[in-house]
């Protein structure tokens, strides 16, 4: 079962990286992540949360 959340953490989070522009465009921006990540804040919010996404794969994969 973690090898399927090891799977679905690294795709799910590839594909958050990939399309961040595509996810920002088809929501609204969040302004807290405008705030604090500057301009062009949404962006780099959803690609941390991309990132995040794949370190949780690997730690279930690995069970840490």
């Amino acid at each position: 079962m973690n090898f399927l959340y090891f799977i679905g953490g690294v795709a799910g989070g590839f594909l958050a990286i990939i399309y961040s522009k595509w996810i920002t465009d088809n929501t609204s921006r969040i302004d807290i992540a405008e705030e604090w990540l500057g301009a062009g804040g949404t962006y780099n919010f959803w690609k941390l949360i991309g990132l995040i996404l794949i370190g949780f794969g690997f730690y279930a994969l690995f069970n840490m």
